[in-house]
């Protein structure tokens, strides 16, 4: 047997705040995630009293929560968590006021709310797993009530749905968790929570009365006790791959337009970054492998600026319906959180002309497939370009095997086996571009094909290549290992005609 607690936030989103209290302060708060045991445990308790409030339930299982051992916590990766920041607002005051009005509100005031957070992730289901606590009949079903009375979790604007079962269905029990850890944990890996303890029933029972009686309180001024939690995938803490934060296009975007959607893509970036991080306006303040300057290692480094044109599918168009940014393995785990502040600020790309367009972050949608991640991470042995690749050297017949060798080592791939070029398509939707559309204001224009390579092991993406890459030139979509587009290829290069 054992206790486990569902929590499903009803419009998907939730405002909860760190332990910190870091919004009172004036400073970002990135919120709690996942929603600490503790602030569970809190909903629970309020949902119907204690020391003789309880109407429908007993206090005896919160007790028996409070001694039991951190939960193992079934939730979204942090990764793929958008938090919001809310600015100061004003909220009317439930007390009278003589003579005032406020939003067509007669006696009554208004009165600032301080900002906060809120948090959308990807799934708004958490499980909360005891895997060791065993329950009463009588037990269970008096923590069932409560929970049956939860109104909210988190904020008052974060309304939810808590169920408490006996089991856990097999996907929930099998998905990766957050894994309380015995000792201390890695600060630049692991998350801190709050945590119920023993006593912990107490301090909120103190707390109330406080408050019932006119007193200021705050929650960062009760006992905390934390637990370090170990995150259910190490973001680049491995230093072995590349991490990617991906976006969606609610319209799509003319394929021919990818190297100026992925330019303006960058500088809107990292204006919301300076901004949030820094003040200056020449974007110093971020770090290189954003900015692709100030490099202290040899080699190729920096972030890619990836536009997703829907390819591969029997009428693909090549028009474009999301937006990457990859981070090249070993990149310092500690900017995810800034970067991820920046992007979730992003709501629109103003193009040069003037043309405007939407976006919004990733939030698992299966279709249109050209932004499901799954379309550009195989792995496969065999990849195509979805935009053309631009030539690192110029080669009087065309580039052979051994350039593309080197634009797979330049781009951290291993070596090609086979490799083929075309000055067209060789896969449905792949985008067809004019000299100028690959050449950046002020840069010097070079040749550029479609090319198809081939791998003696499976790769994994994005593959990007060639010259333009760090702006998304050279994107490639994996091919089914059950066929090529066009010829098979031989293990020494075929140029096209």
């Amino acid at each position: 047997m054992m206790v486990a607690i569902e929590v499903e936030w009803i419009l998907g989103t939730i405002r909860a705040g760190s332990s910190e209290d870091l919004a009172a302060s004036g400073s970002f708060d990135p919120g709690e995630w996942p929603p600490s045991p503790a602030r569970l445990f809190s909903a629970l308790v309020a949902a119907d009293g204690t020391q003789g409030r309880a109407r429908v339930s007993g206090v005896e299982v919160l007790d028996r929560l409070e001694q039991a051992r951190p939960p193992r916590i079934t939730a979204d990766s942090r990764r793929f968590v958008c938090p919001t920041a809310l600015l100061p607002r004003y909220v009317v005051r439930d007390e009278s006021a003589k003579g005032s009005e406020v939003q067509n509100y007669p006696a009554r005031r208004a009165e600032e709310v301080r900002p906060g957070t809120r948090l959308s992730p990807r799934r708004p289901v958490v499980w909360y797993l005891w895997g060791d606590l065993e329950l009463s009949g009588p037990e269970l079903e008096d923590l069932r009530r409560r929970a049956a009375r939860i109104g909210y979790v988190g904020c008052a604007d974060s309304p939810a749905r808590v169920r408490v079962f006996d089991h856990a269905p097999s996907d929930v029990l099998v998905a990766p968790s957050w894994e309380p850890l015995a000792s201390g944990g890695d600060p630049a890996v692991d998350v801190a929570l709050p945590v119920p303890y023993p006593g912990f029933l107490s301090v909120l029972d103190e707390a109330f009365v406080r408050f019932s009686s006119g007193q200021a309180t705050r929650r960062s001024w009760l006992r905390t006790e934390h637990r370090w939690y170990r995150p259910p995938e190490v973001d680049i803490g491995d230093g072995l791959r590349p991490c990617v934060f991906w976006l969606r296009l609610p319209r799509a975007v003319p394929g021919r337009l990818a190297l100026a959607v992925t330019a303006t893509f960058k500088k809107a970036v990292l204006d919301h970054y300076g901004r949030l991080f820094g003040d200056d306006p020449d974007h110093q303040s971020a770090p290189p492998v954003l900015t692709g300057h100030g490099f202290t290692r040899p080699g190729y480094h920096q972030a890619y600026w990836l536009a997703l044109p829907d390819v591969g599918q029997p009428h693909a168009d090549g028009r474009l319906h999301g937006l990457a940014i990859c981070l090249p393995a070993g990149s310092d785990a500690l900017l995810l959180e800034p970067l991820r502040t920046a992007l979730a600020g992003l709501r629109e790309l103003v193009l040069p002309g003037g043309r405007r367009i939407d976006v919004r972050s990733f939030a698992g949608e299966r279709r249109p497939l050209a932004a499901n991640p799954a379309r550009w991470l195989g792995p496969s042995r065999r990849w195509v370009s979805a935009l053309p690749v631009v030539h690192e050297r110029r080669r009087r017949h065309g580039p052979t095997l051994s350039d593309a060798v080197e634009w797979c080592r330049h781009a951290g791939f291993p070596d090609p086996v086979g490799f083929r070029t075309s000055p067209v398509p060789l896969i449905p939707g792949a985008v067809v571009l004019a000299p100028a559309e690959t050449r950046r204001a002020g840069h010097e224009g070079r040749p550029f094909s479609h090319i198809e390579l081939e791998f003696s092991l499976e790769v994994t993406g994005p593959v990007v290549l060639g010259r333009g890459r760090q702006f998304g030139l050279g994107l490639c979509a994996p091919v089914p290992e059950s066929g090529s587009h066009g010829k098979p290829m031989p293990g020494a290069d075929v140029t096209g005609d």
